[in-house]
């Protein structure tokens, strides 16, 4: 795999030239944000630290909240600009192998939820060596994504497969296969995916009760 090649950089500049394309207002697949809400939240993650942390951390809500605010009355190009320029220099996400590894499934998912919300949208065909990244990302953080599965889920691309979720007790496992894209879009507990799910029923049935995002 060419280590030189910068997927990130590449998938942002994809997600800021879709953006452009569909407009400020156009919906996406995080609840209640459009495209400028979006860009936003992306700046915000790449300049306000201390906002960013609001995300995960729900003492610090408010001032998130606010700090989008302040973001998303922004005019639509001035976000465009700092989405396809990036974080400032003092960010270790402005250096290559940072950003490699800090942003990459942040705009691969974030593409999708662009792409995904608009009408007749059409799958995307990746590279091999993208689709490669993509699995050997799941095979690292896939039991972080799945950990409330209420069953045994293995996610296969159809040349290798990854153990997401060992089965608890007294149940079995499904088999979730798909393009890598799709295994990650699912992973992240989007519901506008084109996976297939093996198993018996009583397990299919425990799967589909879980919720990724609880």
């Amino acid at each position: 795999m060419d280590s030189q090649t910068n997927w990130a950089q590449r998938e942002r500049h994809a997600l800021t030239d879709l953006m452009v394309s569909v407009g400020p207002d156009a919906p996406t697949l995080c609840e209640g944000w459009n495209t400028k809400d979006l860009a936003a939240h992306i700046a915000i993650r790449e300049r306000r630290p201390d906002a960013a942390v609001g995300v995960v951390i729900g003492a610090l809500s408010e001032h998130t909240k606010k700090v989008q605010s302040e973001y998303t009355a922004m005019p639509w190009a001035t976000l465009l600009d700092m989405l396809r320029v990036g974080p400032p220099s003092w960010n270790p996400m402005s250096w290559s192998r940072v950003d490699n590894v800090a942003n990459l499934i942040e705009f691969l998912v974030h593409h999708e939820d662009v792409l995904r919300a608009q009408e007749g949208w059409q799958p995307r065909v990746l590279p091999d060596e993208l689709n490669k990244l993509i699995m050997s990302r799941l095979r690292s953080g896939a039991w972080l994504f799945w950990r409330r599965a209420k069953v045994g889920v293995v996610l296969t691309d159809g040349h290798s497969s990854i153990v997401a979720k060992r089965p608890p007790k007294e149940t079995g496992i499904v088999t979730v296969t798909g393009e890598p894209m799709e295994l990650l879009l699912k992973s992240f507990g989007r519901k506008n995916t084109m996976v297939r799910v093996s198993g018996t029923e009583e397990d299919i049935a425990k799967y589909e009760k879980t919720n990724l995002s609880a």
